[in-house]
Parts: C-alpha cells; structure tokens; sequence
C-alpha cells in the first residue's frame, strides 16, 4: 500500500509540473494538450494525501507502545518527515486556490508561478529525505535529483498521454532538448551525490533489496536514454522531414512508460532499509532474494562483491544490445509500440542478468 501511496505521489508531482511548464511556454512552441483545471485541482489535492503514507508507516511502525494519535502527532510536529509534509501541503493549500481563481492555460505568469510553486513542493521532499538526515547537504541532492526527475518526466508524460491535434512539433523539440539534456545531467550528478551518502558500496549493495531495486532503477533510466536519444534526435529528423507530431507520439508514450516503473522502482527502495554499511545490514536482514537466485551466490559474514566478466555475462549483454538495436528499428519503421516496449523489457532483464552473471565473491 505505502509503495503504491509514494508511486503516485511521484506521479502528481511529474504530471503537475509538466501541465504547468507547458503552459508557461509560448502556446506555438508546445503541443495542444486537454488537461482540464478540475484534474490538476484533484492532482494538488492528492499531493499531500499519497505525502502522507511515509508519516502513516512511522505512525504504524512506532505507535504500539504509545498510542497511535499521540505518535502521528509527534511525527508530524517534531520529525524532519512530518514537518516536510507540513510544508508540503502549506504550498499545496496555495497552489490550489492560485488555478481554482485564475487561468492557468491562459495565463503565463500565473502557469511559471505553479512552476515555482510545484518546485517549492520538490523541495520539501529532499527536506524530509533519508539523505538530509545524513549529510546538510543530502537535502539539496536530494531536492536537485527530484525536481530535475518531474521536470523531464512530467513533460514527457503530459506531452505524450494528455496531447491533441498535430502533437509535439519542432518548436518544443527546440525547447524541449535542452531542458531535458540538464535535467538527465542533473538527475545523474545528485544521483551520484545522493548514493556517495546513502550506498557507498554500491555493488555490495546488490545483496541486499535496497540494492537490486536501485540496480533495476540504473538499468530502466538506461532504457530511458535509449528512448530519449531516439525522441530526441531520430523523431526530430523526421517532424523536419514533413511527418506529423501525432504519428511520432506514440514512442514519447513508450518511454512514459519507462518513467513509470522507474518512479515504482524508487517506491519500492523507500521501504528499504539504506545499506550504509552492508555486512553490519546483512546482521539484520536477509540477503535479497533476486540476489540469490540470480548470482547463485550465499553471502558469508563480511562479503565483497567484484566483478569477474564471464562468458555467460557477455552473452547476455550481446543479447541485450540486439534487443535495443531491434526497439530503434522498430521506431525507424514505425512499427508497433507494443512490439518496441516488449523489446526494451527484455533487453532491461539482459542487461539485469548480464551483471548478475559478472558479480562474485
């Protein structure tokens, strides 16, 4: 339930700031999209509740001995987690009556301000983030990697799933592009800064559930560059060479979807417990068990993970890049978008297995 309750709070935040950036920008330099006020009022409204499961969990977790309601209370007044929430649905509350009384669609000033607003939102997220416990500055990587994540995604959602008419045309790609080259450049510089305070031992890490959800995340942001070269430069070529947006939009569905299961793979390590120090962990809990089944390998009492290339992970990994080269020939072809993801799945599971068949003791 809690995975499913941070899923779609990441969901709002994308969709919210990519409805409000698109209708920011120059109305020619994006495509039409129906995003009516009554849905963007109920994503500001579900915001704060989905914010609120993380606070339920503490409450649920550490209220058996006194008292739920006293517990709550506590979490969300003295708790960096619970007073992040508190700001949370502060700025919510503003945001709300802000679209309830004016015309965002409209209006630009009014559709940058939801933009700056929706970002404040972001930030109070990295505040009551495990990496602001750790480190002063774990708050600002962790708000830097979250908003440059529903920034690029969020775009990418509402321009693919809420688009009408002709779809994306050459006037956003121009804008488009850049924004979402420094928002992938972002969201690897903090996700580098944020595993430096949170999985120092990254491939140890793999041993435990923590681990193999961020090493599943790795491997779908990977299909998702896939998808954005191809978005980004190959649909470009053809918008110029007189094809419609419309025709194109299906392929920035697909790699949509991709930003789904990763926003579900970051659900999932919330509920993990960080691996700071992974043979002090393992005395807690057992080692994952895709871990195990996968690798074939039983941790002993301090394991270290290496990697030792094999003929086997090479295997894989070949099977992997004819797996991507077969999703491009199919967006070249403009082939079926069911054929593209089911290819991309399977090259991510190649790519999964390629490195699970390298790692040993």
């Amino acid at each position: 339930m809690f995975i499913v309750a941070k899923a779609m709070l990441y969901v709002c935040f994308a969709l919210l700031m990519g409805a409000f950036i698109l209708y920011s920008v120059p109305r020619e330099s994006r495509p039409e999209i129906f995003f009516s006020k009554k849905l963007i009022l109920l994503l500001i409204v579900f915001t704060p509740l989905f914010g609120i499961g993380e606070l339920i969990r503490l409450t649920m977790h550490l209220g058996e001995d006194f008292g739920y309601w006293m517990t709550f209370q506590n979490i969300v007044f003295s708790f960096e987690v619970g007073k992040g929430w508190l700001f949370l649905t502060g700025i919510s509350v503003l945001l709300f009556f802000m679209v309830l009384f004016n015309d965002i669609k409209e209006d630009r000033f009014f559709a940058g301000l939801a933009v700056f607003l929706t970002a404040g939102m972001g930030i109070s997220v990295g505040y009551a983030s495990h990496a602001a416990s750790l480190e002063s500055l774990g708050f600002l990587a962790h708000s830097l990697h979250f908003i440059a994540v529903i920034t690029w995604s969020g775009v990418l959602l509402v321009s693919g799933y809420f688009s009408k008419g002709e779809g994306p045309n050459l006037s956003f790609y121009k804008w488009f592009t850049p924004l979402a080259v420094g928002c992938l450049v972002t969201v690897i510089g903090a996700g580098l800064w944020l595993m430096n305070y949170i999985v120092p031992q990254y491939v140890n890490s793999y041993l435990l559930d923590y681990g193999q959800a961020l090493l599943i995340k790795h491997i779908l942001l990977l299909i998702i560059v896939v998808y954005s070269l191809i978005n980004g430069i190959w649909l470009k070529k053809r918008l110029k060479e007189g094809t419609t947006g419309l025709a194109l939009n299906k392929w920035i569905k697909a790699e949509g979807i991709f930003l789904f299961l990763a926003f579900v793979t970051t659900a999932v390590m919330t509920q993990q417990t960080p691996p700071h120090d992974v043979a002090d962990t393992l005395k807690m809990e057992e080692p994952s068990k895709l871990f195990t089944l996968f690798s074939g390998i039983v941790p002993g009492e301090n394991p270290m993970l290496f990697f030792n290339f094999s003929m086997m992970s090479l295997v894989w990994l070949a099977g992997a890049i004819v797996l991507v080269l077969s999703v491009f020939a199919s967006i070249k072809q403009n082939k079926s978008m069911v054929l593209a993801i089911v290819a991309s799945i399977l090259a991510a599971g190649a790519i999964y297995l390629a490195v699970m068949s390298s790692v040993s003791l």
